[in-house]
């Protein structure tokens, strides 16, 4: 018995003992295991942290490498185009004038303010003498080619939203040129003193480069008149095959940055064009090491980076690559310009490219710090509940530790198992838990940022350039071709003539167009067209074709205007490598008698009210001719038709009869003749007859947009 009491009482102190050591390991063993488990944790949530984070910068870094290469191409592609354009101008210029000098018995004689002697503003052609010419005396022979010459004058003032300075130097020692000011009553360079009586343009840079030129070429930086620094474009021109001078015009940067920001995804992107002497020609931003300066090669840079770089520009290399400017580190990606010796290059500070992997890294790190502050609350909390319960229930307090631990060790290894997968690349692993507790809530957290993550690098950079570039390319076309349009429809109020016309731009801008101007001062020219294609080409080649056509007509007013657009059509033929058309209607009206005669190139037939019927019908009198541009040496048939007093000319393009409403139903052009009719027969104006005819369109199809542009001319004689 007492054996077994003392087996009894050392079972119960053995087991009390062990109970006791037991409780002391556990408590001891369950803090320090969780700690060690904490430290385990933290130490693979920083390296996947670290692992997401370098990811989402090379990411960020490959985006914006594609961005700005795919940027850069662009834009050196619009300006190699716009440069050509610019060549093409200053060749026509140029022949233009060398026949007005070749041929001075076929012009008028034109006199033009003399700088010399008069106050010239700006946008006002002048003739300027040097004092060299004066002294060797004006012969008769200068005095007529000065006046033929000066016929140049009709031209420069369509250039002038394109360049600051169109300019004929010749060697005899006379200017005729066009500058324009920064205001309109300023005072052009050779119209102030000393330079009114010092000037001579055989001194002038520009001259002596010219002299060596073959054709048209762009100058290298240099001061000009003004002050500014200044790229030119010019060319030498012959005379009866011998040297007779140089002639250009003067780029704008405003200008050239215009042509970019209509490209660029970011209005705050920063670009510079290089010469090929190292110089630079334009740039938007202010940097002592990147700035137009004259005769500053910018390979002898202090910024060894930048020097770098500006060697392979002007070896017309292209690539990507990283440069230090005054301490800042920008990704720089650079391309040769086409047509010009020149190169293009645009920047993006490092820091605006890793800003997202940034802006990741602390929504992360914020996630995890609340994670841990909330693990470490949980672990006090079970040290504190193990060593009270412990005593009372040890095997189920036990049981309760092991399953807790569980609980929040196994949720924590799946989170960091599945958040590794996620950052070695596997963007479409997401964290499944069953818990209901915090851990579910960081794994929810971490699906819904990796979510936002991959949905963001896979369409944020795509929308976003495509909708501003689109947005930029749309908003700077509608306002070009507002911009150019005539308005000035009293001119021809003074012989009975009621004008109007008005251009309704789409969202997706084309090239539709209407022109009206005096040939002289009996003959009214009015014309309508529509050039193949959307967007900034159409636009452009609009305005050149609606320019040339202009030009042309006002050039050959002696010959019928079936061969005018004959020569019209070759000239637009012969550099259209981009096969664009142009359909138009044309009609000259003799204003004292009503008489039009017209050509139809390919254009919708206009419809004409009679006044003697009382009716209208459209103008079809043989086959339309072809449309213009497309094919080289083709005929033009002249007809002829004659508006009596109360008569009506109604011109438009094909955009106000090509929508349908919601209902599928097309406004066609019986419904537009039966309105332009019905406001006719209510004897409204000109004006009110077009506002009229589009309100009855808009009314049709149900909305106040079209899909193309929409062009209108309303002529009535009173």
């Amino acid at each position: 018995m007492e054996r077994t009491k003392s087996l009894r009482i050392k079972l119960t102190f053995a087991a009390l003992c062990g109970s006791v050591l037991f409780i002391i390991g556990f408590a001891v063993s369950a803090p320090v295991r969780s700690f060690v488990l904490f430290n385990q944790i933290e130490k693979q949530e920083r390296s996947t942290l670290k692992n997401i984070t370098n990811r989402a910068e090379n990411y960020a870094l490959r985006e914006e490498e594609r961005r700005l290469t795919v940027q850069n191409e662009a834009i050196s592609n619009l300006l190699s185009t716009e440069f050509r354009l610019i060549s093409e101008d200053v060749s026509m210029l140029r022949d233009t004038f060398v026949a007005f000098l070749e041929h001075p018995e076929r012009y008028h004689p034109r006199a033009l303010p003399n700088a010399l002697y008069e106050d010239v503003k700006s946008e006002t052609p002048y003739v300027h003498f040097s004092q060299r010419l004066l002294k060797q005396g004006l012969n008769p022979q200068i005095e007529k080619e000065i006046k033929a010459g000066s016929n140049i004058a009709d031209l420069a003032p369509f250039f002038s939203d394109y360049y600051k300075c169109v300019f004929f130097g010749a060697e005899s020692g006379y200017t005729i040129a066009m500058y324009v000011m920064s205001q309109p009553d300023d005072l052009v360079p050779v119209s102030r003193n000393p330079a009114r009586l010092t000037y001579d343009p055989v001194s002038r840079i520009w001259y002596q480069e010219g002299k060596g030129y073959v054709g048209t070429n762009f100058t290298d930086v240099y001061r000009a008149q003004t002050g500014d620094m200044t790229v030119s474009c010019i060319s030498p021109y012959y005379v009866n095959g011998k040297f007779h001078g140089v002639m250009g015009v003067d780029c704008s940067p405003k200008w050239v940055n215009e042509l970019v920001k209509s490209i660029a995804v970011d209005k705050n992107d920063l670009y510079f064009i290089l010469s090929s002497k190292g110089e630079v020609l334009f740039v938007n931003f202010d940097s002592d090491a990147i700035r137009v300066t004259l005769g500053v090669d910018i390979r002898n840079s202090e910024e060894k980076s930048l020097a770098n770089i500006a060697d392979k520009m002007v070896e017309k290399k292209e690539g990507f690559d990283t440069v230090t400017i005054r301490g800042k580190d920008y990704f720089i990606a650079y391309s040769p310009i086409k047509n010009v010796n020149w190169s293009f290059a645009s920047l993006i500070p490092v820091e605006n490219v890793y800003a997202p992997s940034i802006e990741i890294k602390d929504h992360l790190l914020k996630i995890k710090d609340s994670y841990y502050s909330k693990l470490k609350s949980s672990i006090v909390l079970v040290v504190i509940s193990t060593t009270v319960f412990v005593l009372l229930l040890l095997f189920f307090i036990f049981r309760r530790i092991i399953r807790l631990s569980d609980n929040v060790v196994n949720p924590i290894i799946r989170l960091t198992h599945d958040v590794n997968k996620f950052a070695e690349g596997n963007l479409d692993k997401r964290v499944k838990l069953d818990s209901h507790d915090e851990i579910m809530e960081i794994a929810e957290s971490f699906n819904s940022l990796a979510q936002k993550l991959q949905d963001n690098i896979k369409n944020l950079s795509e929308i976003s350039a495509q909708k501003k570039r689109l947005d930029a390319e749309v908003n700077v076309v509608n306002e070009i071709l507002v911009n150019y349009l005539p308005d000035n429809f009293s001119l021809a109020e003074k012989y009975g003539f009621d004008l109007y016309a008005k251009e309704y731009p789409a969202k997706s801008s084309g090239g539709d167009f209407f022109d009206f101007y005096m040939l002289d001062e009996g003959h009214l020219v009015v014309s309508i067209g529509d050039v193949s294609g959307r967007g900034v080409p159409s636009a452009l080649f609009m305005m050149i074709s609606k320019a040339v056509i202009k030009s042309f007509c006002k050039m050959n007013s002696e010959v019928s205007l079936g061969e005018a657009l004959h020569k019209i059509n070759n000239r637009l033929h012969e550099h259209n490598t981009e096969q664009m058309y142009v359909a138009l209607f044309i009609g000259i009206i003799e204003l004292s008698t009503g008489r039009m005669e017209y050509v139809n190139a390919g254009h919708y037939a206009p419809y004409v009210y009679s006044a003697e019927k009382d009716t209208g019908s459209f103008l079809i009198d043989g086959n339309i001719d072809s449309i213009m541009a497309l094919n080289g040496n083709i005929s033009f048939h002249t007809r002829s038709t004659v508006l009596n007093p109360g008569d009506m000319l109604y011109l438009y393009t094909d955009g106000i009869i090509s929508d349908r409403s919601l209902k599928g139903e097309k406004f066609d052009e019986l419904m537009l003749s039966e309105a332009v009719l019905k406001a006719r027969k209510n004897n409204l104006t000109s004006e009110e007859i077009v506002d009229f005819s589009y309100k009855t369109a808009v009314d049709f199809i149900g909305r106040d947009s079209f899909t193309d542009d929409i062009a209108l001319l309303c002529l009535q004689r009173k």
